[in-house]
């Protein structure tokens, strides 16, 4: 089947990248590359903000907010404090670049993710405590009856494993994490609104 002159430029079209799309393209590539080597440690903030200068002089206001933007994305709720320091950091940073900054607003939003994160772990961290301090009487029972017969129990590994499989930690677990990722996108949520 032979196809239509027009058909054909339809095709010859959809191969081929605009000027515009290329430059976005390579932009795209740019940025990786930049956050690359921001999150090895190649960068630290203050050359990120340099780098992130020179780019924005070349190709436009729009650089600094995509930056931030994927950021933001990067933003996990049982992320490391350093990771999210350093995410921080370059967020309010690159937020210094900008005319019509909103800084504080920035500031204000981070500060409320950071602490739905610490709450998260708190509470996390608070019940399993509950929970191994339940469980440690009955294990201890189980342990001295174990002896009796001339077996050795490991009661700190005992007592972990079994407060990671009890059905307890398992529900409150599953309910905690999707409250505090509810709150925690929320907050994401009005930090993408305000870069």
């Amino acid at each position: 089947m032979e196809l239509s002159p027009l058909a054909r430029e339809r095709l010859a079209r959809i191969g081929a990248l605009s000027e515009e799309e290329r430059e976005r393209l390579k932009q795209s590539e740019d940025l990786d590359s930049l956050l690359s080597e921001y999150f090895s440690g190649e960068l630290d903030t203050d050359g990120l903000w340099k780098r992130l200068k020179g780019l924005k002089q070349q190709r436009g206001e729009s650089v600094p907010r995509e930056v931030q933007a994927r950021l933001v994305d990067t933003l996990r709720l049982r992320m490391g404090q350093e990771d999210f320091e350093q995410r921080r950091d370059a967020i309010l940073a690159i937020e210094t670049m900008k005319a019509e900054g909103k800084y504080s607003t920035l500031e204000v939003a981070l500060d409320s993710i950071e602490a739905v994160r610490n709450k998260y772990l708190q509470a996390k961290q608070q019940a399993y405590e509950q929970l191994k301090a339940g469980l440690q009487s009955q294990l201890q029972a189980a342990a001295q009856q174990a002896k009796a017969q001339g077996m050795e129990i490991d009661m700190g590994g005992s007592l972990d494993a079994n407060a990671r499989n009890s059905p307890q930690w398992k529900d409150f677990i599953s309910q905690h994490e999707e409250s505090s990722e509810e709150m925690f996108g929320s907050y994401i949520g009005r930090l993408r609104d305000a870069i």
